[in-house]
């Protein structure tokens, strides 16, 4: 498998990728608040059954991302792309933003998302980024525990990050 930086012709082949997941936990968040003091915790819960779950980025803004000319990579074979990560640049804190993470259903568990993640984390390091943050569903369970075993750390959330509502759990590697 070759990673390499993504060209034009690469895009449509991205954009049909099979980004959904299966899980069987979530993370939960739980607020308190008093006049003194304000809380949040996540805290990771078994579903009473595995849940199907769809990619919850659309594809649109691909081809625009790529047009920046940061940081956009395939995993690539016979001229078959299995995987993408796309990683845009934040300048005004210079930090690389994780749009995209994506490795199709049946190229799973080959290590792909680690190379492409170890890739970015590399270009990363060359363009002289203070850190690169990661926007997680919080019912993306392999996601969340691929990203902390990799290091990277709670560093905040955002409400309705995603076009379903959903919050993003931020997670952030420091470089």
């Amino acid at each position: 498998m070759n990673l390499r930086p993504a060209t034009i012709a690469d895009i449509h082949q991205c954009e049909c990728l099979d980004g959904s997941y299966a899980t069987d936990h979530v993370w939960q968040m739980e607020e308190a608040a008093t006049a003194d003091s304000i809380g949040v915790s996540f805290r990771r819960t078994r579903t009473p059954r595995r849940m199907e779950v769809p990619y919850p980025r659309g594809t649109q803004d691909l081809y625009e991302d790529w047009q920046r000319n940061e940081c956009f990579l395939v995993a690539e074979e016979l001229g078959s792309i299995f995987g993408y990560l796309d990683m845009t640049v934040r300048h005004w804190r210079w930090h690389g933003w994780i749009e995209h993470l994506v490795v199709d259903r049946p190229a799973r568990d080959r290590g792909l998302a680690t190379r492409l993640l170890a890739a970015a984390e590399h270009w990363g390091r060359g363009s002289e980024l203070e850190s690169i943050v990661v926007p997680i569903q919080p019912k993306n369970d392999p996601a969340i525990r691929f990203v902390t075993r990799r290091g990277y750390a709670f560093g905040g959330f955002v409400d309705r990050y995603f076009a379903n509502g959903d919050v993003a759990l931020l997670l952030v590697l420091r470089l």
